[in-house]
């Protein structure tokens, strides 16, 4: 209920109390130039109580086009907009005070209406509504009571279906948390492992875990970027850093290394000297 409506035409039109009149285009003019919602907001109601309330929404302006007079509506309780929708009041009228203002518009139950023609307001799924003029009718209490009872009814199924949406909104976030916990450790574990058969194989140093390998790795794993390591080669950081550690070929000085400190050979260093430089080369390449 966003649009603008048609709530009344020129004509001779009877009110809900016998009284004849002519309206002319003239009147609906003066109708909506004499409307200022900042010194009477016109509500929208139930019937047409005295009191013009309890109010459900309130008109924001009025326009004429041709010899249709238009309201548009603002304000408009979700509750009572969906009940609207639903077609529980499908019948809707004006009250207009003595000197052509607008009173207030009125929803109507099975209430005949007094001016037919108006052209029906159109909602998203096809329920359709008319409104009505009529000068002063009360509304019965009967039928604010079922209003009320409707619009409690309305409102709890609207907040169970919000908490469920809460609910399953959490359960998910829950899940997403718990898979992306198990897919981290699962990672972990995998780079652990990689560590640990690199030591068997010769390829890593039991003192480079030591240092927090393992860890260092573990944070390579967050960066998913790509870089291009090699020439039409494109990696990710984890990826070029196991290729790498796995380029590494299996020499006497790593066993050795590996070993537990009473078992490693001591003396001549000649060939570790010479290891340790090709080790040097390959990490930190040659200046041209």
């Amino acid at each position: 209920m966003t649009d603008w409506m048609e709530v009344f035409r020129a004509g001779k039109h009877v009110s809900a109390n016998g009284v004849e009149r002519e309206w002319t285009a003239k009147d609906l003019l003066k109708i909506a130039d004499f409307y200022d919602p900042a010194k009477h907001e016109a509500p929208i109601v139930v019937g047409h109580p005295k009191d013009n309330a309890p109010a459900f929404g309130w008109i924001k302006a009025l326009k004429v086009d041709g010899d249709k007079l238009l309201a548009l509506p603002g304000q408009v309780a979700p509750e009572f907009a969906e009940l609207v929708k639903a077609g529980r009041y499908k019948k809707r009228s004006i009250s207009i005070y003595p000197d052509g203002s607008l009173r207030h518009v009125g929803f109507l139950g099975a209430q005949p209406p007094a001016v037919k023609g108006l052209k029906d307001i159109e909602f998203a799924g096809g329920a359709e509504e008319t409104y009505e003029y009529a000068d002063t009718e009360d509304a019965s209490m009967d039928e604010l009571e079922k209003l009320k009872q409707e619009l409690a009814e309305e409102r709890q199924k609207r907040e169970f279906a919000e908490g469920e949406a809460a609910k399953a909104k959490a359960e998910q976030e829950q899940a997403a948390a718990s898979f992306a916990e198990l897919e981290a450790k699962t990672k972990k574990q995998a780079i652990a492992d990689f560590v640990e058969q690199g030591i068997k194989d010769g390829k890593i140093l039991p003192a480079w875990k030591a240092r927090g390998l393992t860890e260092f790795m573990t944070n390579l794993e967050s960066e998913t970027e790509t870089y291009e390591f090699s020439e039409g080669k494109k990696e990710t950081p984890l990826s070029w850093f196991k290729s790498f550690i796995a380029s590494f070929a299996e020499h006497p000085l790593f066993k050795t290394m590996a070993k537990p400190k009473d078992e490693q050979k001591t003396g001549d260093f000649s060939e570790d000297e010479t290891l340790g430089k090709e080790i040097a080369a390959k990490v930190t390449p040659a200046k041209a």
